[in-house]
């Protein structure tokens, strides 16, 4: 998974949480709580792989010349 495809999933799941949140706290209804919770672990493993995926960089290459 890139850094990139982390970050955008974590918004995602971030959207998903607070509506759910927003739902829940509206309506006091229980599977809006459980979105909450799903909502936001993904949300947390989404921004861990994205904070722990090295970034890209270059690698030096020796390049031999041709005579």
């Amino acid at each position: 998974m890139t850094r990139s495809v982390a970050l955008r999933a974590f918004c995602i799941f971030a959207v998903v949480t607070a509506l759910s949140a927003i739902t829940g706290a509206v309506s006091q209804v229980e599977i809006a709580e459980v979105l909450f919770l799903i909502g936001g672990s993904l949300s947390a493993i989404m921004l861990f792989f994205a904070l722990t995926t090295p970034a890209h960089g270059l690698v030096p290459v020796r390049v031999r010349r041709r005579h």
